[in-house]
């Protein structure tokens, strides 16, 4: 499952601007919603897929990948993700988010080794919610043996345009940072849209835009890690991506990903 979970996001898994805060998303009510259901890598049945599952409410329950990777949701009444799971081939996570008034407010996380499902480790997150979204995410371990570490968010309009991770004592010792550009169409994780950004492991982070990314640029400072993505899509008579070239920056070939949606 290449395309769902980022590279930020696996090594979260396996290691067990505030200007345009105010800008509101759009309203995710307006125009023509079309819900993923698979996406494959390359064509035919050749490569990786991922087939995504939704429940009556039209809110994404599961995505499952061929090569042994997903991820599953649970919603309260009100449409608030309350659990996540996110697995690879090795590790599982399992996320409960508690909410006063609607609004995120903490969350436990927990690891687990798949091979025999033991504990591997336990974080605390606690959220900041600005102008109705997850600006700031702050974690810590259960052993208190590490000092917290805080993910910032920021956006711009109805997109998510960077994601930072950094010791809170030191905003120049940067453990990981992602940052997107986007397009003007529709972005093919629209159906999958959850209110509030709550899950800092996995594929989420992947929802929180109405529009199409066309670059990503991830880095962990403090590694060789460095590396830009482009995106260039080929849609449909309703804005959406139904096929995309994915090029790593310097790299002579792509990865062909193809998109199919249901109304």
């Amino acid at each position: 499952m290449k395309p769902f979970i980022s590279g930020a996001a696996c090594i979260l898994l396996l290691a067990a601007c505030s200007k345009n805060n105010t800008e509101k998303p759009p309203d995710e009510n307006t125009g023509v919603v079309q819900y993923l259901m698979k996406m494959t890598e390359n064509s035919g049945g050749a490569g990786e897929a991922s087939m995504l599952v939704y429940n009556a409410q039209n809110r994404l329950i599961s995505m499952e990948g061929n090569d042994n990777t997903g991820m599953r949701l649970a919603y309260d009444n009100n449409g608030n993700v309350v659990m996540a799971e996110v697995w690879t081939e090795d590790v599982l996570s399992r996320n409960y988010i508690h909410y006063v008034n609607g609004v995120p407010d903490t969350a436990v996380e927990r690891y687990f080794r798949r091979a025999d499902n033991s504990l591997l480790e336990t974080q605390f997150y606690r959220y900041t919610v600005e102008n109705d979204r997850v600006v700031r995410i702050r974690i810590r371990d259960s052993a208190g043996q590490t000092s917290p570490s805080d993910i910032y968010l920021r956006y711009q309009g109805g997109n998510l345009t960077s994601l930072l991770q950094v010791p809170p004592a030191s905003m120049t010792d940067t453990i990981v940072f992602s940052e997107w550009t986007y397009g003007t169409k529709r972005n093919p994780f629209t159906g999958c849209k959850t209110e509030y950004y709550v899950t800092p492991v996995g594929p989420a982070a992947l929802f929180q835009s109405a529009n199409e990314p066309l670059t990503m640029r991830f880095r962990i400072p403090s590694t060789s890690h460095d590396f830009l993505e482009k995106y260039v899509y080929l849609y449909d008579k309703e804005g959406y991506p139904v096929r995309e070239a994915r090029v790593d920056e310097g790299a002579t070939d792509s990865l062909i990903i193809h998109y199919e949606y249901r109304r």
